[in-house]
This record gives C-alpha cells, sequence and structure tokens, in this order.
C-alpha cells in the first residue's frame, strides 16, 4: 500500500474540509426549514426562524394530514410523476436506441428533428394554443403529463449512451431472430441501469417539482398537483399580507406553508440514493460519448 506524502494528505484533509462546510451550506436550509415547520405559530411569527424554536408544535402537519386538499393535490402529484417518468424513459431510450443504430434510414435527418426544438422555440402562444385547440389538453389529467414527455435532450443523452454497447451484441440478439423491440428490452435495457436510472432521476425531478401546467392548462381543484397548491398558498399569502383577511375565512398560516413545503420533498430525497450510484457513470458517458 502507497505511503501518502505529507503534501497529499494535508490536500485530502482540505477536501474534506471544503466537502463538510458546503454539506453544511445546502443542509441549513432544509434543516432551517423543518425546524421552523415544527414551531409555534405564534413564536414563529414572534421570533422569525430559528434552529431551535421558542416553542414546539405539530399543529402544521396535523392540518396538512388532515387536509383532504393537500393530500388529494399529493395523490396528483405522485400519480403524475409515477405516469410520466415511466412513459417519458420509456419513449425517450426508444428514441436513443433508434438513433444509435447506424443502418436507420434517415437517421441524420431525425436526429436533426430532434435537435431543431433545443435552439429553436415557436414561443409559449402557439405552443398554449396548438396544446389546448389541437390537442385538446384543457383541463385534463393528461396536461399534466404530454407536454413534458418528450425532451430532445434526454433523447440525446439515451443515444451517446447506447452507443457505447458493443454493435455485436445487437447483431448477435439479430442473428438469433430478436426484433428490434425485444432486443432493447432483453439486452440493452439490462444494460443500460446507469443511464435509464439517470433519465429517470432529471424526469422525475422535472414533474415533481412542475407546477406551470397546471397553472396554464387545470381549471378544476381536484387536478391540482401539490406544487401547484404550493403556488397558490403563496399567493394567497401574499394577498393576506396586502389587504388583510376577510371575514371569517380559514386562512394558511406560515407553518402550515412551510409543513407542506418540507412534505413535497420528502419522496425525492428518499429516491436520489437509490439511484446516485448510477448517476455520475450514467451521465458522463451519456454526455461524452460521441
Amino acid at each position: 500500500m502507497k505511503k501518502l506524502t505529507k503534501s497529499e494528505i494535508s490536500g485530502q484533509v482540505i477536501m474534506h474540509i471544503i466537502f463538510i462546510l458546503a454539506t453544511i451550506i445546502f443542509l441549513y436550509p432544509i434543516i432551517l426549514t423543518f425546524m421552523s415547520s415544527i414551531a409555534d405559530e405564534t413564536s414563529l411569527m414572534r421570533y422569525g426562524m430559528r434552529l431551535i424554536p421558542a416553542q414546539f408544535s405539530l399543529d402544521a402537519y396535523r392540518t396538512v394530514f388532515s387536509d383532504n386538499t393537500i393530500l388529494n393535490a399529493y395523490l396528483v402529484t405522485v400519480l403524475v410523476t409515477a405516469i410520466g417518468t415511466f412513459l417519458s424513459v420509456l419513449i425517450c431510450s426508444m428514441a436513443g436506441f433508434a438513433l444509435s443504430i447506424p443502418t436507420l434510414k434517415y437517421r441524420n435527418k431525425i436526429a436533426l428533428f430532434f435537435y431543431i426544438p433545443m435552439v429553436f422555440s415557436a414561443g409559449l402562444l402557439p405552443w398554449f394554443l396548438a396544446s389546448t385547440q389541437l390537442y385538446g389538453l384543457s383541463n385534463r389529467p393528461w396536461a399534466l403529463v404530454l407536454p413534458m414527455l418528450v425532451s430532445p435532450f434526454n433523447v440525446f443523452l439515451a443515444r451517446n449512451y447506447f452507443r457505447s454497447i458493443p454493435p455485436s451484441l445487437v447483431e448477435a440478439a439479430q442473428i438469433d431472430g430478436c426484433s428490434p423491440m425485444k432486443t432493447l428490452i432483453s439486452i440493452i435495457f439490462p444494460l443500460s441501469l446507469p443511464i435509464l436510472a439517470t433519465l429517470g432521476l432529471f424526469i422525475g425531478l422535472s414533474y415533481w417539482n412542475d407546477w406551470s401546467m397546471a397553472l396554464w392548462f387545470i381549471r378544476t381543484p381536484s387536478l391540482y398537483p401539490v406544487q401547484y397548491m404550493l403556488f397558490r398558498i403563496d399567493a394567497m399569502m401574499d394577498h393576506i399580507r396586502i389587504h388583510g383577511a376577510i371575514g371569517n375565512m380559514q386562512l394558511p398560516t406560515q407553518t402550515f406553508r412551510l409543513a407542506t413545503l418540507f412534505v413535497t420533498l420528502g419522496p425525492i430525497v428518499l429516491l436520489y440514493p437509490f439511484v446516485q450510484r448510477y448517476f455520475v457513470k450514467g451521465i458522463m458517458i451519456g454526455a461524452v460519448k460521441g
């Protein structure tokens, strides 16, 4: 075993110190949000957000989990994220696999078809009119899924990774009589867990954090995702701050807003450790291989 020199030991110590400080900086807002969410409303309004609240209270979380509106929005977000991520990973990986086949006819022209939207955009208004009048997505559940289903960046990321797989495997499968779909499912997908996990993380985060699709397309409260509910709560809080409360209406509190915000972080925080070991390999190979 090689003995480290003093300069190498000093470099490792400095790097560990930097990583520890960076971790503290990144975790501090999350910890502060959680501790403030379990604070009593009165103490939070009086002393502000603190790492150790003056008085603890779980009233905000009781309100969150007893409010059917929030729970329904949470369910909508989970379903949209699960369905959208599965379909998007499937479609982007299938398109990437097709573009990685050297014998595919008009392969470069098809790749150009995917590349153009990455550089040029028709604008928000034509996209909105096409989505509502041509595809009929106005106030429909699929409006939360379909507009984000295909990403050219993810298609090219998958294509570049599939190019790193030896072509001899695909040729052997074709000789054995495998169809392109069976080759993709039986051979390519099992060898491509890093890029599939990477795509799943990217796409899952996009669906989970999206609120704009609900803002543009959804008018039925039962179809609101949780991120859009947070947006509405923030808008209501700003209105109350400017104009004051109206009558005896039940209003969201600061701790309720913080508790709802923290609850939305849960699934993503729990998901990341399972895909982290694939993430670096998938993004590196998918981005570098040409």
